[in-house]
């Protein structure tokens, strides 16, 4: 007798139906990709937020539906120095997955090296070096805190990254960012600090705030001027959150804070250039606007409410806080060589991070004074300071690792500068 039913000859409408539902749940991943590729891009890259780079979607080129060109030295108009075209030190995007899968992205990053005006060509000795310090992109996955490094695989002055992106936001860059909202965010959160004053001392050229901090205790005695000043170039966010771990170690009611507080009156200029930080820029304050390493003596719009804060301080002590490209070196640039063998000794090599200091001992200043001078040469001329420039790297360390190589800085440069009588040694 022969059976009826479904699953009979009788039965071959259900043994179709039961086929296209095999066929639907059984396909390969790839032709699941093909067809949600033809119902519309599941993947997007977002640009133009508060520190990307590029900052607008003339960047960024598809160039298949998971796959993008992404062009750091991208600018609104014609850059000079570290803004034009292949000299860029800044990159910062979003990987945008909408759909409820992870999806594979392929990233070309390109640095455009060889694309560099020959007045612009980045100062390193080949392509390889160059590129040799942009093998790697930092991620924040979707929900997530922490920064991951991914390290990418290099042909020419391109960087190609691959991963799989979660659905929601996925953050990519250069090195962890800090943007202008989490400056304004840090001043906002010392407010009402009794050992804190905030003082805005003026606008950037777009409007932005420029504050200083100025920590000290309520002791009436005759202070001195410390000064510390991050965030002069605007990729360099490692001197934001070393700045913040500077502050943080101050407010800490640790007893060599408390000391310091009772000898130094800290004059903190958190972000010098936050219209370079905001439009997602390498150095300067515009495309083709001003490096504000350097103090004029006659200042332009820029430079002239940090040149004012910096007088008014007049310090005795300045830090100026900054990070280079070099994975394996420390910058400690400009401090007296007596002072800086006792600093060595309260916070050697950081080893720990896969770094040695690269020394630099000051120069004798020209007689003659120039247009415009570094920080640490200006207050030796005119404020017979002592005066460091720290370098602090990002590879292989997080925001928090640089939260305390600030503090640790800052802590070690006090006691090189108290050192103990000579009897007692």
């Amino acid at each position: 007798m022969r059976r009826s039913g479904p699953w009979s000859a009788d039965g071959f409408p259900g043994i179709l139906v039961l086929n296209l539902f095999l066929l639907a749940v059984l396909q390969p991943a790839a032709v699941r990709r093909a067809a949600a590729a033809e119902a519309g891009p599941a993947l997007q890259i977002a640009v133009g937020f508060d520190g990307s780079c590029p900052h607008d979607p003339a960047g960024v080129k598809r160039e298949g539906p998971n796959r993008f060109r992404i062009l750091p030295s991208w600018r609104p108009s014609v850059g000079i120095d570290e803004e034009a075209v292949g000299r860029s030190t800044r990159l910062g995007f979003q990987v945008v997955n909408s759909t409820r899968n992870a999806a594979p992205v392929d990233l070309l990053i390109d640095w455009q090296y060889d694309e560099a005006p020959p007045k612009d060509r980045p100062s390193f000795a080949s392509i390889e070096e160059f590129m040799s310090y942009r093998n790697f992109v930092v991620v924040r996955w979707p929900g997530s805190d922490q920064w991951r490094t991914l390290m990418a695989d290099v042909d020419g002055s391109v960087a190609r990254v691959e991963f799989e992106a979660p659905p929601g936001t996925t953050e990519v860059h250069w090195h962890p960012p800090y943007n202008y909202a989490q400056s304004e965010q840090f001043v906002d959160s010392l407010r009402g600090h009794p050992l804190v004053k905030i003082e805005k001392i003026g606008h950037s050229p777009e409007k932005r705030n420029l504050w200083l901090l100025r920590i000290t205790d309520a002791s009436p005695r005759t202070k001195k001027g410390f000064l510390i000043r991050a965030r002069v170039h605007a990729y360099e966010s490692a001197s934001s959150y070393a700045m913040e771990g500077m502050v943080e170690w101050l407010l800490s009611g640790d007893a060599y804070a408390a000391a310091a507080l009772r000898q130094y009156e800290f004059h903190v200029i958190p972000m010098a250039n936050p219209d370079g930080v905001h439009n997602g820029l390498g150095s300067l304050t515009a495309p083709q606007g001003v490096n504000l390493s350097s103090i004029p003596y006659q200042p332009d719009a820029a430079s002239l409410p940090l040149k004012e804060a910096v007088d008014r301080a007049r310090p005795a002590v300045a830090i100026d806080l900054h990070n280079w490209q070099n994975k394996h070196t420390d910058g400690l640039l400009g401090l007296d060589p007596a002072i800086r063998e006792r600093f060595e000794r309260f916070m050697p090599d950081q080893l720990g991070f896969g770094k040695q200091w690269a020394i630099r001992d000051p120069q004798p200043l020209p007689e003659k004074t120039p247009e415009k001078e570094l920080l640490r040469h200006y207050c030796e001329r005119n404020f017979q300071a002592t005066v460091v420039t720290f370098e602090f790297p990002w590879f292989g360390r997080t925001p928090q690792d640089m939260r305390g190589t600030g503090r640790t800085a800052l802590w070690a440069l006090l006691r090189a500068l108290d050192p103990p009588p000579e009897g007692l040694r």
